[in-house]
């Protein structure tokens, strides 16, 4: 929303205001965050309004002239130009010295061709006042009205300051001049001016007005009948208005219209009158299949959900959103009828999205305009009507839905009228709530009841204090104010929020949690604790993604966002990996330095899948499961540089050993690994089939870790290796140890161990940790510990085989082993080798 800073101040006094950005400071601090202020005279300071009195050619050069130019000051000023239309008499624009023009060139005394000139007389090209594809012709010469010595800025209305507005949703009503100026006008505590038009007369509306839908889809509908107009261009007050808000200048009518919106935030429509058939408008739903052509030249097809404004043969209006084509006023129209309504903000929404044509009209309607000013918006507009096209207000109508059927007259369209009963809503609280809930002390001053009374009275709210109740009835424009947290809230920003005392509420009782919230909180405590030891830092990313993310990794997502952000942000997440490495490429994007990257980097939280057709089943069941996971990422160099570190870059064993001091934290039991070739599931696409695991905890898969896929790494343009994991957190969490219990110490064995090499040649796909667990099952009890220590594949060893160097290591905790148990243990364990995983001793 863009606000004129001289126009509100014809609104409200803004003198107790510090300029612009005093402005800027009081609405920030009241939550209408202002995001830019924008100066129209940039540029224009020391351009005045001057005038050539006489001037002579140049006596070094023959296209050059020396103009006497006063500024109606003191004595004129010697300026050398060379545009041809100069002309004694003429008033120009004049850039004193000292002046930075608009295209950047900056004025100074200078000497041309032997001759001082003092300024420059400005063309519109150099003040950049053409508009896109226009030229000069010249210096800008200017009406003789305009009076000497004047600010160019002030004259061309460019002396005004932009000021950018963020609102949030819900302040419907600040869209606009006039609303604006209540919030200022409440902040300084005076009265606002509320602009007026004359009294319309009621009846004789040579066209008729019907609500053929329910009361809630359009419940007001005021129409107004102007004859004899005449259109053409706006006032050039009217036009600079209106384009230095960034709206083009159409037509006379067409401008008042946008101007009143701009003014009152009511959006209103301008019909010829001509062109309404059966001289009879009505508010309908769509026929679905019928088709509108729209002031913009499209024309769409109806969906049957819309509201329309139609007459007895066709539609003529999309309802709240745009105009039809075939109602249009145009250079030849002469009679008018003006629309001023209120429609479902729901409807013209849905409307608004389905066709594509989010308007300022759909913008203000969606958000809710004003039921009881919709009377004092069209009076205006008719009076600004007749003012600047000319014509004669010749009557004016106006119908109120009435429940689900029915309609009922107005008696008088002079004024807002009487308020419906349905709009009024009375909120009540107790005397201490305000100060309770704001977290004040109930004695503070601030609270006292005339304190009160005003700030909501400066809100146009009417107040009763009853039996130590309050009893607020909000106006009709703030259709945000419902409940009494919405009037706490309006008191702390009136007061200021930087008066609200930094401190902690008082608990009524201590919190509770379950059972399994404990659990799960613990458990998380650990693995984060955990990850953060071994250097990698908590990302949190959004639930939402985009497809095509997705699919540069062969993901899919089943479950879809009705209403996206946009485009990247349309499906939920199937999986945490994608958003990892998007962090690592837009970490890579932003690092500029000479030395490498290390990217550590993880994430605990839920992704989303469905297996059916997602249908809600109540407030906390969408069909959609959510699963737990834990997902990180590691890249880049192993140390920091340094002159005696190693160079190296991380690798599997640095990833192995991140989920070993992982799963080590947490305690989790039955932990194997296996190759990804071997994997139960059918592995995972998107990594190294060759460099990855799948890691098994009990009997359940429990994710898998290890290195990109080239393809996709390549694909990414990743600048390093990037090592990943994705683990399934609820069996993580089933199978570790629970928070009550405490990590059990064992001590060092106290007597010496036997160690037993075993050089076996095994088939290929016998994976190593089958022989090692084998081998600590069989073993048992005096097995302890068994690891491969070598490998070889080669000319030594027959095509299919491997030859793999197994170590295992025996002993007892209460006394020295012996050798013969030692012996009798290791015979079982080849045995069971050769029967189970058809296993041979290298010779």
């Amino acid at each position: 929303m863009r606000i004129s800073w001289n126009w509100l101040s014809e609104l409200v006094d803004l003198n107790k205001v510090d300029g612009p950005k005093g402005l800027a400071e009081l609405l920030t601090a009241r939550g209408l965050e202002v995001e830019a202020i924008e100066r129209q005279d940039h540029g224009f300071a020391h351009v005045i309004v001057a005038q050539i009195l006489e001037f002579q050619p140049h006596p070094q050069a023959d296209r050059l002239n020396l103009c006497q130019v006063s500024t109606g000051q003191g004595s004129p000023i010697e300026i050398v130009c060379g545009a041809r239309n100069v002309k004694a008499g003429a008033k120009v624009a004049l850039a004193q010295v000292g002046a930075h023009l608009p295209n950047d060139l900056k004025i100074v005394v200078s000497k041309i061709r032997g001759v001082i000139s003092n300024g420059m007389l400005c063309s519109e090209e150099e003040l950049k006042l053409l508009k896109s594809g226009d030229k000069s012709d010249g210096i800008l010469i200017l009406p003789d009205t305009a009076e000497l010595g004047m600010p160019l800025a002030k004259f061309l209305g460019r002396d005004d300051v932009i000021l950018t507005l963020k609102l949030t949703a819900n302040r419907g009503d600040c869209l606009s001049h006039f609303g604006i100026a209540r919030e200022v006008a409440a902040a300084l505590r005076v009265k606002p001016k509320r602009p007026e038009g004359p009294t319309l007369p009621f009846g004789n509306s040579p066209i008729s007005v019907a609500l053929n839908t329910e009361a809630n889809n359009a419940p007001r509908f005021f129409g107004c009948a102007i004859e004899g107009v005449k259109i053409g261009p706006s006032p050039e007050w009217l036009s600079r208005r209106l384009e230095a808000l960034g709206s083009r200048s159409i037509s006379n009518v067409v401008d008042a219209t946008n101007l009143i919106m701009l003014e009152l935030g009511q959006p209103m429509h301008a019909y010829d009158a001509d062109k309404i058939l059966g001289r009879k408008l009505q508010v309908r739903t769509a026929k679905k299949g019928e088709t509108l052509p729209l002031l913009d030249g499209q024309t769409i097809e109806l969906d049957g959900f819309e509201l329309v404004i139609a007459d007895e043969e066709r539609a003529v209006a999309l309802a709240g959103v745009m105009g039809g084509g075939n109602s249009e006023v145009q250079s030849d129209s002469v009679n008018l009828f003006l629309e001023c309504a209120e429609f479902s903000p729901v409807l013209v929404r849905r409307a608004a999205s389905r066709h594509q044509h989010k308007t300022d009209a759909s913008h203000r309607f969606e958000r809710g305009v004003d039921p009881q000013g919709l009377s004092a918006a069209i009076s205006r507009l008719a009076g600004l009507i007749v003012e600047v096209a000319g014509g004669k207000i010749v009557g004016s109508t106006s119908v109120h839905a009435v429940g689900q059927a029915g309609m009922v007259d107005s008696t008088s369209l002079s004024g807002p009228g009487k308020f419906p009963e349905k709009f009024l809503r009375s909120i009540r609280f107790g005397v201490h709530y305000l100060p309770d809930f704001l977290g004040f002390r109930r004695e503070n001053e601030l609270f006292k009841q005339d304190s009160i009374e005003e700030i909501l009275r400066s809100l146009d709210c009417e107040v009763q204090f009853k039996r130590d109740e309050w009893v607020v009835t909000p106006p009709s424009y703030r259709l945000d104010l419902n409940i009494k947290e919405d009037i706490a809230e309006e008191i702390a920003r009136s007061i200021g929020y930087d008066q609200i005392p930094a401190t902690i509420p008082p608990l009524s009782s201590s919190p509770v949690f379950a059972a399994s919230s404990l659990l799960r909180l613990s458990v998380m405590d650990r693995a984060k604790e955990s990850l953060v030891r071994s250097g990698l830092f908590e990302t949190v990313n959004f639930s939402f993604t985009s497809k095509a993310w997705l699919s540069r990794f062969g993901l899919t997502s089943t479950v879809s966002v009705l209403n996206p952000l946009s485009e990247e942000y349309s499906v939920m997440v199937p999986s945490l990996l994608p958003g990892l490495l998007q962090n690592a490429r837009d970490n890579w994007s932003h690092h500029f330095g000479s030395e490498s990257l290390a990217i550590r980097l993880f994430e605990l939280r839920p992704v989303f899948s469905t297996s059916e057709p997602i249908h809600a089943r109540g407030q906390m069941e969408t069909g959609v499961q959510e699963k737990w996971k834990l997902a990180f990422l590691i890249s880049g160099p192993r140390y920091a540089g340094g002159l005696r570190c190693e160079q190296g870059e991380v690798d599997f064993y640095d990833l192995r050993a991140v989920v070993d001091s992982l799963l080590t934290t947490l305690g989790t039991k039955g932990v194997r690994y296996q190759p990804l070739s071997a994997s139960r599931t059918g592995g995972n696409a998107m990594y190294h089939p060759g460099q990855s695991v799948e890691l098994l905890v009990g009997n359940s898969v429990a994710g898998y870790f290890g290195l990109l896929h080239p393809a996709l790494s390549k694909d990414m343009k990743a600048r390093a290796p990037l090592w990943m994991a994705e683990l399934d957190w609820e069996i993580l969490t089933k199978l570790s140890r629970k928070p009550s219990e405490l990590p059990t110490f064992v001590a060092w064995p106290q007597f010496p161990a036997i160690e037993r090499d075993f050089a076996l040649i095994v088939k290929n796909d016998v994976t190593a940790d089958k022989l090692c667990q084998l081998a600590l099952k069989t073993g048992k009890p005096l097995a302890k510990i068994a690891k491969v220590f070598d490998i070889y594949r080669g000319n030594q060893v027959a095509e299919g085989m491997t030859s793999v160097a197994v170590r295992v290591i025996f002993y007892n905790e209460e006394r020295s082993l012996q050798e013969p148990e030692a012996e009798a243990a290791s015979v079982r364990i080849l045995e069971s080798w050769k029967k189970e995983l058809g296993v041979e001793l290298r010779s």
